[in-house]
């Protein structure tokens, strides 16, 4: 959708939380810290600074915008009606 994220993984199941906010991580569109790390001071400290930095916010919408597809929604509920179909 290309909106900047902070992720945190759960730490359960065999780390494809992880995987899949990878590629957004390593293109500048997100950040990621573990559930271990993760505190209030942290998330605040982390969230001041985005809300502070507009261009740094509006670089990170674009390369979150650059990957994934942007109409996921509307392919998904396609192919859950060809489904049901039949």
């Amino acid at each position: 959708m290309g909106i900047p994220a902070i992720f945190v993984p759960l730490p359960i199941g065999n780390g494809e939380q992880n995987r899949n906010a990878a590629p957004i991580v390593q293109a500048g569109g997100g950040l990621q810290r573990s559930d271990a790390e993760l505190t209030p001071e942290w998330l605040t400290d982390a969230i001041v600074e985005l809300v502070q930095d507009g261009t740094r916010l509006a670089d990170m919408a674009a390369a979150a915008a650059a990957l994934g597809e942007r109409d996921a929604d509307e392919q998904m509920a396609a192919w859950i009606i060809r489904v049901a179909r039949g």
